[in-house]
């Protein structure tokens, strides 16, 4: 017989409004933008006065934590699946508001024909049109009359005082439909319920851990996660488009003045690309500061009270967990650290997050370990900027973080502390990059990895910072700077032109080869046209700022104006080694 994890239950939906309204049920989706259309809520509360299903809700509860003089806390139970349609229930049917995409409020409105018995979202020739209800969550206020409200509207809606009365019970009645609650067991662990939700959605909307975390986070009140969550959530929102600050605070006054909205205000005033983190990255920092862990799934177990040697839920470690993350969220979104790790990363050659732009998991554990170090070593700045350049460079060569980034952040961060309570952690940086970055990697395993056709391949992009870090001029100019053709988006032109190699027999795979571009001018890129290397390198005007030096910036073999597509293969063979000494060379400047 099977291991039955849950149980079917109904509930009718103005009961589960209430548990919502008591906090017996976290509803995060309730301080989050609401993503449905409106023709989405409409056609839901059309389905329940028809008494058509609408599927079921399924709700998790966290394990109860034992007191420390005993007994349980209870921990508020989670709706993972479900919290669109309830939201938009409370939104239609009690008339609360929801927060749009821009962080403002706004409400709802379903109107009610009686006379058709039809559904429609308002509109203004809606509202002047007597023969329509225009706002069906009128009949549950608590000061609404149905005898009243007959009396005085049956002659406007052209409908006999008893029927109206009878649709009006009848539209009450749709708060005492019943929705099917699956609960899923309390001693299911974390990933086994994000497992099951993506089963239930496995066309829909996919839960991450990090979804799991923020719904955990804004069902607490007694250890302020769900402040901590509003202020995880706000800061990645201002931080990417300050224009949204002011809607924030017009729709969440008290929180906006609150010690932690003012711990983040000053992100109001940022504009960076180069590196921001969602809240699934940001958690990840938080963890892996906080707790020197790297699974997301840790972290719900963490807040939850998890004792990970006693085996057990417990209010003291849920207290604990708390604070701690508390002291993370702070540390890493200290406008102080934030702000100078994107110097560094900057100083580095990313630019643009488009462009020359490391994969999150790298620029993410680069900014837990330089926390790390700031708070639990006496190694100067430049030790530390020395540091976390070479790992982050290191790591994203290797691709240590690239199958399965949570093993990674978890095996290093032990590592990483074990060695610092042994003094050796110098010692283990200088020989974990030995390890990795061995002479056979430079001049072997490199260049191979640099068969690729696609400019998102890390070494790459590693090879644009390389050029942006030494500050080198853009191919064939004399004052333009790879940056600068980066950031007015110029052209990556293929040194073999594509059309030139179409025309001689070459496939898309062969001529988009990642070894056969270079950032060039516009104008450039024009004079060039379709010739072969060895052709448009005879071009007195073309190649008039050209010389030696630029070529090595943008590794390109000397031979370039000898060559035509006989040597392609040869020339790709050559650039991608060039290429490799590149990037060697930006990390042996670090």
């Amino acid at each position: 017989m099977t291991d039955k994890r849950y149980s079917v239950d109904h509930a009718n939906i103005g009961n589960i409004l209430g548990w919502i309204r008591s906090g017996e049920i976290g509803l995060p989706e309730m301080q989050r933008p609401f993503v449905w259309k409106l023709k989405q809520v409409r056609d839901l509360i059309d389905s329940l006065y028809r008494g058509y299903p609408i599927g079921f809700i399924v709700t998790w509860q966290n394990p109860d934590a034992d007191l420390k003089f005993g007994g349980k806390g209870q921990n508020k139970e989670i709706i993972i699946d479900g919290q669109q349609r309830i939201t938009a229930l409370s939104a239609a049917l009690e008339g609360n508001q929801v927060v749009d995409d821009k962080y403002s409020k706004k409400r709802i409105y379903i109107a009610f024909n009686p006379t058709t018995e039809e559904f429609a979202t308002k509109s203004a020739a809606i509202a002047k049109d007597p023969k329509w209800i225009s706002d069906i969550s009128i009949f549950n206020q608590k000061d609404f009359s149905s005898y009243h409200y007959v009396g005085e509207n049956s002659e406007r809606l052209g409908v006999a005082e008893d029927q109206l009365d009878e649709i009006i019970q009848k539209l009450k009645s749709i708060s005492q439909c019943e929705i099917g609650v699956i609960k899923l067991d309390s001693t299911l662990p974390i990933n086994q319920v994000t497992d099951i939700f993506n089963r239930i959605n496995q066309n829909g909307t996919r839960l991450s851990s990090a979804d799991f975390a923020m719904s955990r986070l804004s069902s607490d009140t007694a250890h302020h996660g769900n402040e901590l969550r509003k202020e995880i959530e706000y800061f990645i929102q201002i931080f990417g488009n300050s224009a949204l600050a002011d809607n924030i605070k017009k729709m969440d006054p008290t929180f906006a003045n609150s010690d932690y909205y003012q711990h983040i205000a000053w992100a109001e005033k940022k504009n960076v690309r180069i590196f921001q983190p969602d809240f699934g990255d940001l958690l990840h920092i938080f963890l892996g500061i906080g707790f020197l862990r790297g699974r997301l799934s840790q972290l719900v177990s963490l807040v939850s009270g998890r004792d990970f040697e006693k085996q057990t839920y417990t209010e003291e470690a849920m207290a604990e967990s708390y604070e701690k993350f508390d002291k993370a969220v702070q540390y890493a979104l200290n406008e102080s650290n934030f702000s100078r790790y994107i110097l560094l990363l900057e100083s580095l050659g990313i630019i643009d997050r488009s462009f020359a732009k490391l994969p999150d998991s790298y620029t993410n554990f680069g900014y837990i370990l330089y926390l790390f170090l700031k708070k639990n070593t006496n190694f100067s700045n430049d030790e530390i900027e020395k540091f976390i350049k070479q790992w982050i460079l290191m790591t994203a060569l290797t691709k240590r973080y690239g199958s399965s980034p949570e093993t990674g952040f978890d095996k290093d961060l032990r590592l990483i502390s074990e060695n610092n309570e042994k003094n050796h952690l110098v010692e283990f940086f200088k020989e974990t990059i030995a390890q990795n970055l061995t002479e056979e990697f430079w001049t072997l395993t490199l260049p191979e990895n640099l068969v690729a056709q696609t400019t998102q391949l890390t070494n790459w992009r590693i090879f644009q910072m390389s050029q942006i870090h030494a500050k080198a001029h853009a191919w064939l100019e004399k004052d333009k700077f790879t940056v600068d053709t980066i950031k007015e988006q110029g052209n990556i032109h293929h040194i073999f032109p594509k059309a030139y190699l179409r025309k001689n027999g070459f496939k898309q795979s062969e001529y988009n080869q990642v070894a056969n571009y270079v950032w060039i001018t516009q104008p450039r890129n024009l004079q060039i046209g379709d010739r072969a290397p060895k052709d448009y390198m005879e071009d007195v005007e073309a190649t008039k700022y050209y010389s030696v030096e630029n070529d090595q910036a943008n590794a390109i073999p000397a031979d370039l104006n000898k060559f035509d597509f006989h040597q392609y293969n040869q020339f790709l063979i050559e650039r991608r080694n060039l290429m490799a000494r590149n990037i060697r060379r930006l990390f042996e400047s670090l």
